[in-house]
């Protein structure tokens, strides 16, 4: 990337911002992840086709108007439409008239057929509706051929695998802590993740970092490293205000060319904007530990219950500032959390007592109950213009402030913590202009996303006793920033008939900032000395094994500049069958560190290695030049969908696809980190002689400080030198092949759909070993080579991570509607995720493809989730949101036959079925009984709740033992395994049964 472009990008970006706001601080825009469209077939009374119709949509909160007119065989699309109310009205050119009020949904492609009627006989199109309002025609249906639920469109004929969430769902639905992406469970294939420390979520058999959220059209991605939304890194955060979300949609599968950076699904989202009418919303909820069942582990490690409280609260506000042409909206949210996490160490007596007479300390200094408090705020604010009804324009701003000390807890001491500090800054600019037979959608965002973990006790250096306990001071330091800067410009043309062809274009600048203080202070590892015969048998802590030590300090900036074009068509190619047919290319200027020059030492270091199938030496070295971007990233996409009898009742639909993602900064980055910010390893021992192929120096007391470190750096030609790190030179980003085929089928007021899945992952980002012994084919590690070049060992990055899915998805869904009073979703999940290798590190095997398959972590054969709503008398309303597992899978290593390559087995395990006996061992039952009454007119609510959150007290266990070696039994001489007893794990993934209360006002 040249400075020039990048500079030239941001000018521009700054001045189409200047100009749009002053030119529009005019118009709700819509981007293509956003918008809607309805199509449809206009038809007379006797069944046949009107051509010349005129379609009008006249959105119920700002009056914007939308038109189109019906081609020679009655079809008609309506495009860039804003989730909300609409009512539509279709006149033939006779005069004959067809209305409808509906809800169109968020990046719906709904269908909406009409039946001409003489004016005097039409349906009445009646006042505008929402998300509560009973259809036009009072039931679940508006007519046999129009599927409308709750004056909502049904979406039917598309070929996506894709699940809208209402604001109504977001509204009532029982949740912790108000993150609306918890809500993305609903979606079959995707799992959210709920533990105190980490709110992500996943799909298929990848990763978090494989996930992208859009938020109006912006972006979330996190470019710096694992967690996929920017600041969901290990947090307990909310990416973003719920206050603030009108609706989202759960892109599970087979979405079109418009989405990019995600190889799993995509969440999309729309914020809430002003209208005509004030309105307006406040709320509070809250629970602690008076209201919390003491936890499974707390009562059978007789330890009190620990501090916990929890408050949230916001308010929002929304309205006119000239009526039908300027709105604004304006939204805060607090979440202020103390939640108390135990020290206790999990090691024996016998290590217990080895630790306190080596370390001359008391385990008791360490243990008890330590608070960990959370504080977030939240900002949003927006406005919305619409100086014409051809044109929209949104300005927005949001802020995600948040403070989090974590990082202790079981046998990492609280001095050990660090404050996690997150924010997330967001500005938009969105302008949509709709021509005669074209939409343009034009977006210009910046995304401003700083993580700065750091440690409490900067001063102190960290001491490690293996199984026992971590004291003293966090051993890094890290800020890392990421500016983006993108513009995109999406162009929808429907002059042709029974086409809607879409085109795009997207740039983005990312400025990137890694300042990462690795071992700024030391951490020694105390462990066992397996090369001392007199102790091997027992623990020694007398000396460490080992210690580490940054040796430099200073930033890295980078830049990268990503390119992204889309081509798409929705081809009608008959009333019942339609093709979406697309093609993307991404590329990326800097995604692998592409202008980084090897050292000269570095790659001496490598040339003296061996060359193998998988190593070659000149493949890790770069001038600078020849590391060039891929330019392969090629992705057709194909979806059909086909409606058997024309009536939207039985809908066969699939697809196939290629799905590129990107890198995480961090994957390669440590390349050139070591570079400039060496981390000296040194490994002590009695005697001075080798361990596991590594040498090592006879052990001083005087090593026990940093200075004491420095000074054998100093002294010494194979102490502290740093490990050596290479990216390949022709690695490819991560890519994701999917295939789906399913069925769609009404049945009375419920909607049902059966899918089979198939996804392949291949090209993940891991490293390995290159200083095998036996010429690369050994254990590790044959050092010799490179330690006269200054390297202690050499990593290198292999794009070798292979993921396999298989899935069944059902789901039956029947939304909740005033009319009908309740309303039912079920998503069921049959299916199996594989991967080869480990994760960022696969150094137990030569290469990832040589520890085989396995099932991933989290892998979860079966999972159930059930949500509904139901009105009770007296203003009482009744909700659910319950989740059901077998259980995730865990990955276990097997060194029963030895540690050597080919020696380990690779395998998974399940928890025990424990919570219904021999089905689920994961059950979470949550409950809402919520009282919503009217006070001031039917334009205003308050709602009070108590939502009971884990009902039944399930205990969901996580943090299994990952290795074993099996012992023989000398009766039978077979292998005897530890692990086949029921297991129970070391933490929880769900607090206890708690009660927590709400109480807010809407008008």
């Amino acid at each position: 990337m040249k400075t020039m472009t990048a500079a030239a990008l941001r000018a521009a970006l700054a001045t189409t911002t200047i100009l749009g706001a002053s030119f529009a601080l005019t118009a709700p825009a819509a981007a293509q992840t956003t918008t809607a469209s309805i199509r449809g077939q206009v038809r007379d009374g006797a069944g046949a086709p009107v051509a010349g119709a005129t379609v009008v949509a006249v959105n119920g909160g700002t009056n914007q108007t939308f038109r189109a007119t019906s081609g020679a065989n009655g079809a008609y699309v309506l495009s860039g439409l804003r989730p909300a109310p609409y009512t539509v009205t279709i006149t033939g050119p006779n005069g004959d008239v067809f209305s409808r009020s509906i809800v169109i949904g968020i990046a719906q492609a709904a269908s909406l057929d009409a039946t001409l009627a003489p004016a005097a006989a039409a349906a009445p199109a009646g006042t505008t509706p929402d998300a509560n309002a009973p259809d036009a025609s009072g039931g679940e249906a508006a007519s046999d051929e129009i599927v409308v639920t709750g004056g909502r469109l049904v979406e039917t004929r598309t070929s996506e695998v894709a699940t809208n969430v209402s604001q109504e769902q977001i509204r009532t639905l029982p949740q912790t802590d108000r993150n609306f992406l918890s809500f993305a469970a609903l979606a079959p294939g995707v799992r959210y993740n709920d533990s105190e420390t980490d709110k992500s979520f996943t799909s298929g058999a990848s990763t978090a970092s494989q996930v992208n959220v859009f938020i109006d059209g912006v972006s979330l991605k996190n470019k710096l490293s694992e967690g996929g939304v920017a600041g969901q890194q290990n947090s307990r955060g909310n990416p973003f205000g719920q206050l603030a979300v009108q609706e989202f949609r759960v892109l599970t599968q087979n979405y079109k060319a418009e989405y990019e950076q995600a190889g799993a699904a995509v969440i999309t989202s729309i914020t809430k904007s002003g209208t005509n009418d004030f309105h307006g919303e406040v709320f509070g909820q809250y629970t602690d530990r008076s209201l919390t069942k003491k936890s499974f582990l707390d009562e059978r490690n007789n330890r009190t219950k620990p501090a916990f409280e929890r408050k949230q609260y916001g308010v929002s506000l929304g309205g006119p500032i000239i009526k039908d042409k300027l709105f604004f909206f304006a939204a805060y949210e607090g979440n202020d959390q103390d939640r108390a996490f135990n020290v206790q160490s999990t090691g024996s007596a016998t290590q217990i007592a080895a630790f306190e007479a080596a370390s001359g300390r008391r385990i008791s200094e360490f243990q008890g109950a330590f608070v960990s408090p959370f504080r977030g705020d939240f900002y949003f604010g927006k406005l919305t213009l619409t100086p014409t009804d051809n044109q929209v324009m949104d300005l927005s701003f949001s802020r995600r402030d948040e403070t989090d000390i974590q990082g202790f807890g079981d046998n990492i001491s609280f001095e050990s913590a660090e404050n996690k500090k997150n924010r997330v800054d967001t500005y938009l600019y969105k302008w949509t202009y709709t021509g005669d037979n074209f939409i343009n959608e034009f977006n210009a965002n910046y995304l401003d996303y700083t993580f700065n973990p750091s440690s409490l006790n900067p001063d102190l250096a960290t001491f490690d006793y293996d199984g026992v306990v971590v004291f003293g001071g966090k051993d890094s330091t890290r800020r890392q920033h990421q500016q983006s800067y993108t513009l995109r410009d999406d162009v929808t043309y429907t002059g042709l008939d029974n086409h809607a062809i879409k085109v795009g274009a997207r740039v983005e600048i990312t400025d990137i900032e890694f300042n990462n203080q690795s071992y700024i202070q030391p951490r020694y590892t105390f462990r066992n000395d397996p090369n001392n015969p007199v102790v091997s048998s027992r623990t020694d802590f007398s000396f460490p094994a080992e210690a580490r030590l940054g040796l430099g300090s200073g930033r890295i900036l980078a830049s990268n500049t990503q390119v992204g074009l889309y081509a798409q068509d929705d081809w009608d190619v008959t009333e019942r069958l339609q093709l979406n047919v697309g093609v993307r290319w991404d590329y990326e200027t800097n995604g692998f560190n592409n202008e980084y020059r090897t050292p000269a030492t570095a790659a001496a270091a490598l040339r003296a290695l061996p060359t193998t199938d998988y190593f070659n030496p000149e493949n890790y070295i770069t001038n600078g030049k020849n590391r060039s971007p891929f330019k392969g990233a090629i992705a057709p996409r194909f979806g059909f969908s086909w409606d058997i009898k024309d009536d939207q009742s039985t809908v066969i639909f699939g697809g196939v696809g290629r799905y590129y993602d990107r890198n995480n900064f961090n994957n390669t980055v440590d390349e050139l980190s070591r570079t400039i910010n060496p981390i000296g390893v040194f490994r002590f021992s009695r005697d001075g002689q080798p361990r596991n192929g590594l040498p090592t120096t006879v052990f001083n007391p005087s090593y026990l400080t940093r200075d004491g470190l420095l000074a054998l750096v100093a002294s010494s030609t194979t102490e502290g030198l740093p490990e050596l790190f290479a990216v390949k030179n022709d690695a490819q980003p991560p890519v994701n092949d999917q295939a789906s085929i399913g069925v769609r089928q009404r049945v009375g007021p419920f909607r049902a759909s059966l899918t089979g899945s198939y996804q392949r992952g291949r090209h993940g980002y891991t490293n390995i070993f290159a200083t095998r012994q036996n010429g690369g084919t050994g254990a590790c590690c044959n050092t010799a080579p490179v330690i006269p070049f200054g390297y202690s060992n050499v990593i290198v990055g292999f794009d070798g991570l292979d993921t396999r899915y298989k899935a069944l998805f059902v789901t039956i869904d029947k939304d909740y509607t005033k009319s009908s009073g309740w309303g039912l979703n079920i998503a069921y999940t049959l299916s199996k995720s594989e991967q080869n290798g480990g994760d960022l590190f696969s150094l137990d095997e030569l290469t990832p493809d040589a520890y085989g398959y396995r099932a991933t972590r989290g892998d979860e054969r079966h999972r159930l989730v059930v949500s509904g709503i139901l009105d009770l008398p007296l203003g009482f309303q009744f909700s659910m949101l319950n989740t059901f597992g077998s259980g995730t899978a865990y990955q276990v290593t097997d060194t029963t036959l030895g540690s050597d390559p080919g020696q380990r087995k690779f395998t998974a395990r399940y928890p025990s079925k424990r919570c219904i006996k021999g089905v689920f061992a994961f059950c979470e039952v949550n409950l809402t009984l919520a009282n919503k009454l009217r006070i001031f007119g039917r334009d205003d609510q308050l709602e009070v709740a108590v939502d009971l959150l884990n009902a039944f007290n399930n205990k969901n266990f996580s943090g299994f033992d990952e290795g074993f070696n099996n012992t023989i039994n000398p009766a039978t001489g077979e292998v005897t395994d530890p692990l086949t007893s029921p297991r129970i794990g070391n933490n929880l993934l769900t607090l206890p049964q708690r009660l927590q209360f709400r109480v807010g006002y809407r008008f």
